[in-house]
């Protein structure tokens, strides 16, 4: 799994280089240009796409294996903190206005 992380960090970085890169000059023949941008156009197609599906990925997983470990430990405390108000504002008193 580590190896197709660092192959998509290095796309993402290249996709970063190139757009950050100058544009050709004007002196280059218009075919060139034209050819250069829609490669890049299709590059970051392919990327966005590559994006989208491992963000899929990354959802389902978290839906099938994590969430139902995460759960009980994120309404514990949110339990805990409830029932430790309710007493403390069972004991305290509050004037009314306040």
């Amino acid at each position: 799994m580590s190896k197709n992380l660092a192959v998509l960090a290095i796309i993402f970085i290249l996709q970063g280089c190139i757009q950050g890169s100058e544009p050709p000059t004007e002196s280059e023949s218009p075919g060139v240009i034209q050819r250069s941008r829609d490669l890049y156009r299709s590059a970051v197609e392919s990327v966005q796409n590559v994006g989208a599906a491992v963000k899929d990925l990354a959802a389902m997983y978290y839906d099938d294996h994590v969430k139902g470990r995460l759960d009980p430990y994120l309404t514990w405390p949110s339990f805990n903190y409830t029932s430790a108000w309710n007493r403390v504002k069972s004991r305290v008193p509050w004037r009314r206005g306040d």
